[in-house]
């Protein structure tokens, strides 16, 4: 199963100003996870052109009635993995965990396993989130933690004015693998 994470889209009017790569090379995929501030519902509908999505509540996102954003937190089960969602992950009195790229995560001092249990009031094996408009892989207590940064709107890592990132996961059974795509060095 190949799942496409998204998050802080920011788009305004229709939804349909995602830059046209978002779309490309998410397409062949079987689900999109989006982890929220869309803040236009048309995103949803846009991206389901390509394939099913489901989506997390972020601070900016809109309300309608039947609400597809109701949730600030979800589960989704792919194959043998349970996938948390979350717009905002909020770490609690976080130390500084820096990934083997260099990359610097603030991780809460309790086991992450635990914290994730908790907050998504079940086990997971992977917790997708947004927010910080930071990419990010790693693994910690065993939950593979994922952040797809932002298409439209890229963290500091990024040249001002350039695209940004989002993820594909792959799932086979119990076992996931996690990529980042550079929309900025895709054609």
């Amino acid at each position: 199963m190949k799942i496409g994470l998204i998050s802080d889209t920011h788009s305004a009017g229709s939804g349909r100003d995602l830059p046209e790569r978002v779309l490309k090379v998410l397409k062949g995929v079987d689900l999109i996870l989006h982890c929220g501030d869309l803040e236009c519902l048309g995103v949803l509908d846009y991206l389901e052109s390509v394939a099913p999505v489901l989506a997390v509540r972020g601070y900016e996102d809109p309300r309608e009635p039947g609400d597809r954003l109701a949730q600030t937190t979800r589960v989704v089960q792919a194959e043998d993995l349970s996938i948390g969602m979350v717009h905002d992950i909020q770490w609690p009195s976080p130390p500084i965990y820096t990934n083997g790229d260099g990359t610097r995560l603030k991780l809460p001092a309790e086991g992450v396993r635990d914290l994730m249990r908790r907050k998504f009031r079940q086990p997971v094996d992977v917790v997708v989130y947004g927010d910080t408009h930071e990419e990010l892989i790693c693994v910690s207590d065993g939950v593979l933690v994922v952040n797809p940064g932002s298409p439209t709107y890229p963290g500091r890592r990024h040249r001002p004015g350039s695209l940004g990132t989002l993820g594909l996961l792959e799932v086979e059974g119990s076992t996931a693998s996690v990529s980042l795509v550079d929309l900025e060095h895709t054609s």
